[in-house]
């Protein structure tokens, strides 16, 4: 025997009990590899005391736990109170628990909570076993189901978004409330289908009184009834009777579903889309009379129960399975394999692989098939597990015909991809605005109206929208959006928008807010659509009727617009020609020397005949006839009498043409100082603080417009009265020349002093004035009184009407008067441009102080009394109508360490409520003081503002300071003013307080120093 047979017993007995203990060391080391870097999260416990013995990585990484956290805890200690079915989550461990040892294994939905209190939805495969010392243990292995719940969550949004904003759809659309039966939401094409108005069918109650039909109002309950016993999403339909505003019968049909769920999963509201089915109901109620006996059938055929005993392989059919497999249960007996023949191909090998599953792992299965038939139905196809104590395992399940249930989800689904294309096609941009979630939710014609893919496009907040605004546009959409959020109103904005290529298109927003209570929805829902053709169309129509405005009353042809033979319109040309100052009540025979004229039905487009001017001189012309409609012509009239006068027409010409150079000239050199001017004004605007500008933007453009208006306007006067004294210079000089010296003093003193002296009337102050300065000429023998007082008193140089009474009575006064007042035209003018600039310099001023703006952010030296005067310079329009701004400022510049940018915030809101309390007419006073020194020695500065107007209901006064609060009308306001001047001063470690009374409202603003 060899030395290693040379071993006693129990040598060898050790030897095997320490290669066994290495054995099992080895496979202990193993598993516990394998258990750590298991891809799923396995976790051990004691189902006695349900705390944790073991888990892997995988786990720790799910629930962000350390492993020495969780095995301190129980599965108790990271659930929640209640699971999603509203079961406890202690009860619901134990029953899976039990589950487990009776099966085997049992896999189910689990809500775990992670290291914040954070919900984690998973799945949970558990395995139950009972260890050597006899104490029960379960294995669990957990899958994380958060991704796709989340998918699940987008597609409803997607789904309910659709919904909610198809206004456009050929159906009525609805919202219900369930607890009150009120209307949500509810489209306006009830209107074209029964007549009735939108606003008093959001009460159920009217419904029931004026539209439902009496006879149908318990299949309406019933079905109510039903969808809320069910407590899912499927899509259910009802016909019933309804009552036209005309009082005619209709059918509609409805297609519902609970659209939203409480915290137990009870409906609280439903969606519906009702058609008006009239018209195929009366087809259906005839199909249906016809035959009744086959629809008892398929009623009775709906449906069906089946039993599989496993282990004697026996079936067991209830009669109306047969009746739906259309089947005698007379001649056929039924078996497992019989009833997998009835299905096609491709059910077969779903519904076998489900049976097998059911037999083997106990899983129910919930199945849509496909029957064979002539032609194929689909059918719901149910089974489960249940252990008999009597027959052992058996296999339970119904079938039930879902044919016409899937045909309508399929045409449901059908219809929104429809109006998907119909959205696309018509460039409809659609979106969801979450205003508390900051989320917007875009869909549509997304792609080819802007560019951008849809996901891209979906990543945009509401910042994200405004930046691609046009800069110029941006502010006013950004006004107009907090005004709808402010008040709850419907939005509606036009700007333009950039593309993804970088240009600019126009935009029509459309936006409104839904919700039970709009005064706190916080979702916005509506469309973006490019009206760029829209623009175009209206540009160019803007342009041609300009063209040919200009055309007709600058074309040197006489032209008139005739209605039969009467005169509706006719330019200057024609009056000078015939000598008439008004064209109504003159007819074509007025004009005409014909005495044989027979209406201009019978004439030529072309015809020579001689005209009458109104003092009867008779001229040859030549008439040009256009037919615009029936009955109406355009007729140009030709002088034939200027022919022989070409060449001295020649030389007028040119030298009007010279004269015309010049004018351009010094018109092209306006223009340039003009485009300075708004090149000046556009870099300004760019560069001011748009968010800081609110309720001023207005105001301000008011401010800039009006003396931009007037240097237009009286550059363009200017112009013409230059050409006119052009014209006219020669003639007048020759006058003047004839005349005695002192009428020619008298005459240049008028000019000079009407020039200096101007008195503007209005209204029937105006009226007033002429009829006396009428009379007055008229007793001095002025032959165009009526004239000269129109021209005196629209002019406003009444007051030099003493040197008119020297020269009134001449027979060639017109001339002078004429020529006179092209200069005092000329030089009125000149002296409202130079107001106009001098009103412009004055507030480019004050935005240039308003738009500074501290890139450092930081507080610097600024003078308070100066920063305050900002302010009141550009509410200028607003305060110099009606209010009397008292300034008790002190009397050196009040230097103080602040942020001047937020501080003009606060002066701007504070000042502008204050004059819209007085209804823009009334006292404002300012007042800057110093306060003495408190506890802690800080000094204050204290500034306050101070009102006569309506005052604050003692109420409210406690909410002013809220956001979103507003005492104004609907439009007004967004009731954000005083949150931020509330902000602001707390930024500041001031402070900000109110006191009023009906006729005195001040605002106190301390401000340390």
């Amino acid at each position: 025997m060899n030395e290693k047979e040379d071993i006693t017993l129990e040598e060898a007995k050790e030897k095997i009990a320490y290669l066994e203990n290495l054995l099992k060391e080895k496979e202990q080391t193993t598993y516990k590899t394998f258990f750590d870097q298991d891809e799923d999260a396995v976790v051990v416990f004691d189902l006695e005391s349900q705390l944790f013995i073991d888990c892997n990585t995988k786990l720790t990484d799910i629930l962000g736990f350390t492993k020495s956290d969780l095995l301190s805890l129980s599965v108790i200690d990271i659930s929640p109170k209640f699971q999603p079915n509203g079961q406890l989550s202690p009860v619901l461990a134990e029953f899976y628990i039990e589950e487990g040892f009776r099966k085997g294994n049992v896999k189910f939905d689990w809500v775990h909570l992670n290291h914040n209190g954070e919900e984690v939805f998973c799945e949970v495969k558990l395995y139950n076993y009972i260890s050597e010392d006899g104490k029960r243990i379960a294995r669990g292995v957990i899958q994380k189901k958060d991704k796709l719940i989340e998918l699940q969550k987008k597609l409803e949004e997607k789904e309910k978004l659709l919904t909610k904003v198809t206004k456009t759809l050929p159906a009525i659309i609805y919202i219900q409330n369930l607890a009150t039966d009120e209307f949500l939401y509810l489209n306006n094409s009830i209107e074209s289908f029964l007549g009735f108005e939108v606003e008093p069918i959001l009460n159920y109650e009217y419904l029931i009184q004026n539209i439902l039909h009496p006879d149908d109002l318990h299949l309406i309950d019933a079905h109510s009834k039903k969808m809320l016993e069910e407590k899912n999403t499927d899509i259910y339909a009802l016909d019933f009777r309804v009552f036209h505003k005309n009082g005619n019968i209709h059918w509609f049909r409805v297609w519902e579903t609970n659209f939203s769920f409480d915290k137990d999963g009870i409906p609280t509201e439903v969606l519906g889309v009702a058609q008006d089915i009239t018209s195929t109901k009366k087809i259906e109620l005839q199909l249906k009379k016809q035959n009744e006996l086959g629809e008892e059938i398929r009623r009775i055929s709906k449906s069906g129960v089946w039993e599989w005993t496993i282990e004697s392989n026996q079936m067991f059919w209830t009669p109306d399975l047969y009746y739906l497999l259309n089947v005698n249960p007379n001649h056929f007996s039924p078996t497992i394999h019989s009833l997998i023949e009835f299905f096609t191909i491709e059910s077969q090998e779903t519904l076998n692989l489900a049976l097998t599953k059911a037999r083997i792992e106990h899983a129910p299965f919930d199945l849509e098939l496909e029957i064979k038939g002539n032609p194929n139905i689909w059918a719901k196809v149910q089974g489960k597990f249940i252990l008999s104590e009597r027959n052992g395992p058996i296999i339970i399940g119904s079938i039930e015909n879902i044919d016409e249930t899937r045909k309508k989800r399929i045409a449901l689904l059908e219809n929104e991809a429809r109006f998907h294309k119909v959205a696309d096609q018509t460039g409809l941009i659609i979106y969801d605005y979450d205003i508390n979630e900051d989320k917007i939710t875009w869909d549509g014609a997304i792609k080819s109206v802007l560019g951008y893919e849809i996901d891209e496009f979906n990543h945009l907040d509401i910042d994200g929208w405004l930046n691609l605004i046009h800069p110029d546009d941006r502010m006013f959409t950004r006004e107009l959006l907090a005004d709808a959020i402010g008040t709850k109103s419907p939005y509606h904005a036009f700007y333009r928008l950039r593309r993804k290529d970088n240009t600019y298109i126009p935009i029509e927003d459309r936006g409104t807010f839904i919700g039970t209570d709009l005064t706190k929805s916080t979702r916005q829902v509506g469309v973006l659509e490019n009206v760029s053709a829209k623009f175009e169309f209206e540009s160019k129509l803007e342009s041609k009727e300009e063209r040919f405005r200009n055309f007709y009353n600058f074309a040197s042809e006489a032209i008139i617009i005739t209605e039969e033979d009467m005169i509706v319109d006719a330019n200057l040309a024609f009056k000078k020609l015939f000598g008439y100052d008004s064209f109504q009540k003159i007819s074509i025979r007025d004009i005409i020397a014909d005495p044989l004229w027979d209406g201009l039905e019978k004439k030529e487009k072309s015809f020579s005949l001689e005209g009458i001017k109104k003092d009867g001189t008779l001229i040859p012309i030549q008439v040009n006839k256009k037919e615009i409609e029936e009955g109406k012509c355009i007729l140009s009239f030709i002088d034939l009498t200027l022919i022989n006068e070409a060449e001295s027409i020649k030389k007028a010409l040119r030298e009007i043409q010279e004269k015309n150079n010049l004018i351009i000239t010094q018109k092209l050199a306006l223009e340039k100082t003009l485009e300075e001017l708004k090149i000046t004004q556009s870099q300004l605007i760019l560069n001011e603080k748009m968010a800081s500008l609110g309720q001023l933007i207005a105001g301000i453009a008011h401010e800039i417009n009006n003396p931009m208006g007037a240097i237009q306007a009286s550059s363009q006067l200017i112009l013409e009265n230059i050409k006119n004294q052009m014209i006219n210079q020669e003639h007048i000089i020759q006058l003047l020349s004839s005349k005695p010296k002192e009428k020619r003093e008298i005459y240049f003193k008028w000019m000079v002093d009407s020039f200096l002296k101007r008195n503007q009337l209005h209204g029937s102050e105006a009226r007033k004035q002429k009829k006396l300065i009428r009379e007055k000429l008229e007793s001095f023998g002025c032959k165009d009184a009526d004239f000269v007082a129109e021209e005196i008193v629209d002019l406003g140089v009444q007051n030099c009407l003493y040197m008119i009474e020297h020269l009134c009575h001449e027979e060639d006064f017109l001339d002078f008067f004429n020529y006179g007042m092209d200069y005092i035209h000329t030089t009125q003018n000149l002296n409202s441009i130079l107001e106009s600039i001098q009103r412009v310099s004055k507030i480019l001023y004050a935005l240039k102080n308003f738009s500074h703006f501290d890139k450092l952010g930081e507080k610097i030296e600024t003078d308070l009394v100066s920063n305050i005067e900002t302010v009141l310079i550009l509410y200028n329009s607003q305060i110099k109508t009606g209010i009397e701004v008292i300034r008790n400022y002190p009397d050196s510049p009040v230097w103080i360490r602040c942020f001047p940018d937020d501080l003009i915030q606060v002066w701007t809101n504070l000042i502008f409520n204050a004059i819209q309390a007085m209804s823009y007419k009334g006292i404002l006073t300012i007042t800057i003081k110093n306060e003495s020194e408190n506890h802690d020695g800080t000094k204050w500065i204290c500034v306050l503002i101070e009102d006569t107007g309506c005052g604050i209901k003692e109420e409210i006064k406690d909410r002013i300071f809220e956001p979103f609060f507003t005492t104004k009308e609907l439009g007004e306001g967004s009731g954000l003013g005083l949150d931020i001047v509330k902000r602001v001063i707390l930024k500041h470690d001031g402070q900000v307080t109110v006191d009023s009374i009906p006729g005195k409202t001040t605002f106190k603003v301390s401000l340390p120093i």
